[in-house]
């Protein structure tokens, strides 16, 4: 859309998970979960943070996947939402290198290494006049 002045408006499905008796699709019988947002309200998911980014001026620097936190491929792709000019991401504490935003936002790392048991999966970066932070841990089961 940011390439298309022409165009006035597009619109999210949702912003909150709702329910629907006659759905029985998912996890969740009876659950629309296409929202951006759970039903509950308290957990925003991966997408919610792709449009803040998009769409948002305040920094906005967030890791995906987050919530899968029990991993069984010892290598992983860490896919990033950021309005910054350039974020770098640390793994265990050694630097998988920064990489520039090529304007849509998604900042991927390929073949991203995990230990054996719990990994510490951080992002940093410098957006106008703060230096947000990302964290997440994920496990690496044997």
């Amino acid at each position: 859309m940011k390439q298309r002045p022409f165009v006035w408006g597009t619109f999210v499905w949702c912003m909150f998970d709702f329910a629907v008796s006659s759905r029985n699709e998912g996890a969740t019988p009876g659950l629309n979960d296409k929202g951006l947002v759970t039903r509950d309200r308290q957990t925003k998911k991966d997408a919610f943070y792709f449009y803040k980014a998009n769409w948002s001026d305040e920094p906005v620097l967030y890791i995906t996947s987050r919530r899968d936190t029990e991993r069984t491929n010892a290598v992983t792709d860490v896919k990033i939402y950021s309005n910054a000019q350039s974020v770098t991401l640390s793994v265990n504490g050694q630097t998988q290198g920064a990489q520039k935003n090529n304007g849509d936002n998604v900042l991927v790392w390929k073949n991203v290494g995990l230990h054996p048991g719990l990994n510490q999966v951080e992002a940093a970066a410098e957006i106008k006049d703060s230096v947000p932070r990302d964290h997440c841990e994920w496990t690496l089961k044997n």
